[in-house]
Parts: C-alpha cells; structure tokens; sequence
C-alpha cells in the first residue's frame, strides 16, 4: 500500500506575481493600480462648448473575494475642439476679427480644451462570461468632482490684456458634481501579464459657473448646466496581492 506524505510550504508575501489560490480556479483579493487612457463626446451644455475630446489616468481599487470593487481615480481631459474660439476676446478684436498687440502685430493663441474628474466608485465584476472567476462583465457607479475650461495659451507675452492674470477671466471654468457610470469587460490573465479592461464610461455634471464675471462677455456668469460626456475606456492592470501555498505530493 502506498503511502502518501503531503509536504506543504507557504510563503508569503504581495506581489503582482502571485495569489492566495489561483486566478485560474479561485477568487482572489487584489489591490488594483490601472493606467487608463479613452476618447469622449460631450452632450447638453458641454456638447454646445466643446466637441470630442481625449482623457488619460490612473486608479486605484480593492478587490473583494466576492468580485467587489471599491476605488478611487483621476482622469485628465484635453482636447482642442473649442466651438466658441472664433467669437472669443470679443472686446479685443478688431473689424477683421483680429487681436492687435503692442507693436501692431497681432495675436496668435493656442485655445483647447481642459478638465479633469475625480472621485470614487463601487463596482461589481460579473464573471459568468470571463476565462476564470476573476475575470467578466464590470458595472461601476461613482460621484466625481467634474471640471472644464477654456485653456488659452497666447505668443506674446507683453500684450497685458491676454497675459496670465487677466487670461482667467476668459477661460470660461465650470465645476461642479457628477455622477459617473462604466459598463465593460475586466480580464485578468491566467499567465499573470495580460490584465485589462475596456468598456464606455459616462459622466453627467451638475455644474455651475465658476468665475462670477465673464469679461469677453463683459456680464456676470452664475449659471447652472448639465453636461454629459460618454466614451469608450481602456486601461491597463497591475494587481497585487498574496502568494498561496504551494503543494507537493510524493508517492
């Protein structure tokens, strides 16, 4: 009759490497760093100001045994699709549309688009379609501190009116909350590397103006907007989280 002597060694430890189980077989508890890039088109409010734009970021979230997620991120906005640069430094333009400076030579700038969203979110990995149980259909929902401007970058620097202190006054900043929902597919890989996700992102902002006096329009600003922006995410995943115990039989 044989005998079976089972030699058991733990190690522990945390690394993107390794697992309390396998993420082949078992659901694991990860702490999730994600580098996120995606494009974007506003609607409502925003859509009236800006067209598409492009957004880059990172984020951070726990994983639960039970396929939880709770995190926080941060994504960046720009883009250079401004509807309204034709008709800004209204006040400054002369008959032909053009801005004079010192010197008669007139103005060139550089006018985009700017923003950011940040905030935290719940989310829940769905793994009946994934390769393995980590692995499926993601839902999250979040609030975000929601923001976008007009950035104006001018070439000539001793023209007082476009010069730093005075370019604010132009950049036509809204702030505000914002809900936030993703819908999309989160893969961790078997082999340890290919860890993923891609999926549409939407954003709805309940804003407000931010600056109390639009000097190109030369009246106060205190208005409220709704402002959407939809787009599709993809990201980047390095999970951490701690070794099993390896097991070895001998006969």
């Amino acid at each position: 009759m044989k005998k079976q002597i089972l030699i058991a060694i733990s190690i522990f430890s945390v690394s993107a490497l390794f697992s309390q189980g396998s993420v082949a077989d078992t659901t694991l508890r990860m702490s999730l760093f994600q580098f996120q890039g995606g494009f974007h088109q506003p609607f409502g409010d925003m859509g009236e100001k800006y067209g598409t734009s492009a957004s880059v970021g990172f984020s951070y979230a726990y994983k639960t045994g039970k396929n939880i997620l709770l995190g926080a991120d941060f994504n960046y906005l720009f883009g250079n699709n401004v509807k309204d640069a034709n008709t800004m430094f209204h006040g400054l333009r002369l008959s032909n549309g053009k801005v004079v400076g010192i010197n008669e030579e007139f103005i060139n700038a550089l006018i985009l688009e700017r923003g950011y969203a940040a905030g935290f979110y719940v989310g829940k990995i769905f793994s009946g379609l994934g390769r393995n149980p980590n692995s499926g259909i993601v839902v999250k929902l979040g609030l975000n501190y929601f923001e976008h401007r007009t950035y104006i970058e001018t070439r000539q620097d001793d023209y007082a009116p476009l010069e730093d202190d005075y370019l604010k006054n132009y950049d036509r900043k809204i702030a505000g909350l914002a809900l936030y929902e993703f819908v999309g597919f989160q893969h961790f890989g078997n082999n340890r590397y290919a860890n993923f996700f891609a999926g549409f992102d939407f954003y709805q902002g309940f804003t407000t103006d931010y600056r109390s006096y639009n000097i190109d329009l030369m009246q106060k600003t205190d208005n409220n907007y709704f402002d959407i922006l939809i787009g599709f995410r993809v990201g980047w995943v390095i999970p951490i989280y701690k070794q099993a115990a390896n097991k070895f039989y001998i006969n």
